[in-house]
């Protein structure tokens, strides 16, 4: 029998036979902890970690965002495109360049340009800070100029690699300079070190500044630029400093007017792919509406970062009995990948990163295949992935207890196969020429884990049922929510079967691993593999007379999840004594009026779509035209503005699901699920049959309804967000700059599906 070890190492551990997805030097055995990036923009830079922040002379800014961490990876280029922020009453504007000398290490050598502005006529010749730090994780090499700060070198070092860097700041003279240099092993936090270090140089100097020191062997320099607004600083990073007059010149072609000329280039040259790859000016769309669509890609490309740590994970509950941890650690893992949100959710998610790379692959092919590359790499030998990647004390500090620790029982959408089924498609009928070497060497080196991933969905997460799945990880005993969550699917709080067990049925899941099902077939054709297995899972999940047997109400022609439900609970107050002080309390718990009994769940909204959204449903079938009407009927989803998320009919339309926990899957319009349903309404408005023109009529209003609202949202708030109210304004709501899924909104806009 397998020691607990044994076991415990074969449910975190990759296969040996599994080589790394990700091209070298991305596997490299050199890859330590130790990156960070720009607050206002994420840089990949190797072994350093870097971040500016400006302040106006000393007021905390309210949309301050921390650094992430990430990785030494000096990855592909992103986009250069100007970032304007307005913060404390001033405009910041921020560029990123990065180029190739034939003399810099590898990643190149890169520079930011900083611009502080004013917002008002108040401001100007005010004298403002720009506060710098640069740290490193590893090497300890850190070399601070402080004795030279007339000349243009801030700081130098050495990477883990062993090559030589420098970090130039040019613009600003001698007096305009403060520093500090500390050695400290919390990196996730600095900004309580800078306040503590500006106050207590308050008293000596009457203002708040860094107090120029250097302690020995210090690990992280902060520089204080400060400047009579308006003004502009450039910092040039050198990743090879050691070719004396050659860095030297290197540094004059990034800084000055030869940065602008390359400034000007870049957007001319952003300008150009853009239209090319979305041909918004074709489809009819002003500036206006493009200056959206360039902010949702800039913002989601921006978003990007390499991260590098370990997942917990909770022990599985049939070992607790042997061991006392709560969790293991998984592996030391690098992730390369989009984040939904950087001021809130800036750390990778398994379902958002599949809608991400719908757009990202358009715009790069390569860097979207890392990145889902990044992603297989973290399955462990059952085939499953942690949903979410806290990697790190940092994202840690961000989220709640209860939702730190990853359950290796519990699955996530496999949104991975909307982008590759994406992708496949470019390969279809007489397309198949384009299938390129790099194309099968990605689709074989993806197979073996994209393999392992949809066994482990068809091992751990079937129904009783022949063609049912349920989603694990549902609290049955809890009476603190009006209807147990289901996070394992993304529609966190959507209403699912009242009383959670392992008789449910959930339809969203079954059409997902119809897409996966979908997908394996067609990769296994192009590699030349045997398709049987696929095909017949195919037909299987496809076949609309078990669809509706398993989830079909024909009485309202409807598709619903399947389980034990009553409709009668509702929260309410219990009032107790504390028996330990003797104060009288009170709390807000479910309160079941009814015995459940197994049904299919009555609750109209996203789930009851999937059938559409996957295109399951025949194009001549009249529950086609029985979906159409109700996705138009105002009184279920239809609004102004998009979809909402539950029919306002359902008995939990907008309902709290606890005291605190407000409704966010009960109506709310959602970027991502609208994009999925125009996808499902352009492809039915093309297939031949009775209802093209209605399809076709639906689509068109959703999507201009859609784009107007997010377009006049973008303008009035400055932000594309999280989720979109379902009732009269159509505001934004929720986390925001939400520029993951919601960036969805060029792809509606370009019609590319």
């Amino acid at each position: 029998m397998a020691t607990l070890q044994e076991r415990r190492s074969a449910r975190l551990g990759a296969t040996k036979q599994q080589t790394s997805l990700r091209k070298p030097p991305y596997k490299s055995p050199k890859e330590k902890k130790g990156t960070r990036v720009l607050a206002s923009k994420w840089l990949l830079l190797p072994a350093l970690l870097i971040s500016m922040v400006v302040v106006v002379y000393y007021s905390r800014s309210p949309r301050q965002t921390r650094p992430t961490h990430i990785t030494p990876f000096p990855g592909p280029k992103i986009t250069d495109l100007p970032q304007e922020i307005l913060d404390g009453g001033f405009l910041l504007k921020t560029t990123f360049i990065k180029r190739k000398f034939s003399s810099s290490a590898y990643g190149g050598d890169w520079a930011v340009r900083l611009g502080v502005e004013r917002a008002s006529k108040e401001d100007l010749g005010k004298i403002k800070s720009l506060f710098f730090y640069i740290a490193d994780e590893v090497t300890r090499s850190l070399k601070i100029h402080s004795k030279d700060m007339q000349g243009t070198n801030l700081v130098s070092g050495k990477t883990n690699a062993g090559s030589s860097w420098a970090l130039h700041l040019m613009g600003v003279g001698k007096s305009d300079i403060h520093y500090a240099g500390y050695l400290t092993e919390h990196m996730h936090n600095l900004t309580t070190l800078v306040y503590r270090s500006m106050q207590s140089e308050a008293g000596k100097y009457g203002r708040l500044q860094l107090p120029d020191i250097v302690q020995s062997s210090a690990n992280i320099a902060i520089f204080q630029i400060d400047g009579r607004v308006p003004f502009e600083v450039d910092f040039v990073y050198l990743s090879n400093s050691d070719d004396g007059s050659a860095g030297l010149t290197r540094v004059e072609e990034l800084s000055g007017i030869n940065l602008q000329n390359a400034i000007v280039e870049r957007e001319e040259s952003f300008e150009k792919k853009f239209q090319q790859t979305f041909h918004l000016k074709e489809k009819g769309f002003d500036d206006k509406y493009m200056t959206v669509g360039r902010a949702a890609l800039s913002n989601l490309i921006g978003g990007i970062g390499y991260f590098y740590g370990q997942s917990r994970i909770a022990v599985p509950s049939n070992l607790r009995v042997d061991i006392s941890e709560q969790y293991w650690l998984y592996w030391s893992s690098a992730l390369y990948t989009a984040v939904p949100c950087r001021s809130k959710f800036s750390w990778g998610f398994l379902w958002d990163e599949g809608f991400h790379q719908l757009i990202i692959r358009r715009w790069d092919k390569k860097m979207s295949m890392e990145i889902i590359g990044h992603w297989l790499d973290l399955m462990n030998i059952d085939g499953w992935i942690p949903r979410e990647q806290l990697l790190g004390e940092e994202a840690r500090n961000k989220v709640p207890q209860e939702f730190v620790l990853q359950h290796t029982n519990n699955a996530n959408p496999p949104t991975l196969f909307l982008p590759i089924q994406d992708y496949l498609s470019t390969f279809s009928g007489d397309a198949v020429s384009n299938f390129k070497s790099e194309d099968r060497a990605f689709l074989e080196a993806s197979f073996p884990r994209l393999q392992a991933w949809y066994n482990w969905f068809n091992s751990t997460q079937v129904g009783k049922l022949p063609g049912s799945y349920f989603w694990h990880g549902r609290d049955a005993n809890t009476d603190r929510e009006l209807n147990p969550m289901t996070l394992s699917s993304g529609l966190d709080d959507y209403p699912r079967a009242s009383h959670p067990s392992n008789d449910e049925r959930h339809l969203d899941l079954r059409c997902w691993i119809a897409l996966a099902s979908k997908s394996m077939a067609v990769i296994s054709a192009l590699l030349g593999k045997d398709t049987s297995k696929y095909d017949s899972m195919v037909k299987e999940l496809t076949d609309v007379d078990l669809l509706n047997k398993l989830h079909y109400d024909a009485g309202s022609g409807r598709y619903y999840d399947f389980g034990n439900h009553t409709e009668k609970v509702k929260l309410a107050w219990r009032v107790w004594q504390d028996p330990m002080s003797g104060h009288i309390r009170r709390e807000l718990v479910r309160s079941v009026d009814g015995r459940p009994r197994p049904r299919l769940v009555p609750h109209f909204g996203y789930i009851s779509l999937f059938p559409l959204i996957m295109k399951i449903i025949p194009a001549n079938s009249t529950v086609l035209r029985k979906h159409l009407d109700m996705i138009a009927d105002e009184k279920l989803l239809w609004t102004g503005y998009g979809l909402r998320s539950l029919a306002m009919t359902s008995s939990m339309y907008m309902k709290y699901n606890k005291e605190h926990d407000a409704p966010y899957w009960r109506g709310s319009v959602w970027i991502n699920i609208n994009y999925l349903v125009l996808a499902a309404l352009h492809h039915y408005s093309q297939e031949p049959g009775p209802y093209q023109n209605v399809a076709l009529q639906i689509y068109q209003q959703l999507r201009e309804g859609l784009i107007r609202n997010m377009v006049e949202s973008y303008y009035d708030s400055g932000y594309l967000w999280e989720q979109y109210d379902n009732a009269a304004n159509g505001r934004g709501k929720g986390a925001h700059p939400f520029t993951g899924w919601s960036s969805l909104i060029l792809l509606a806009m370009a019609e590319a599906y």
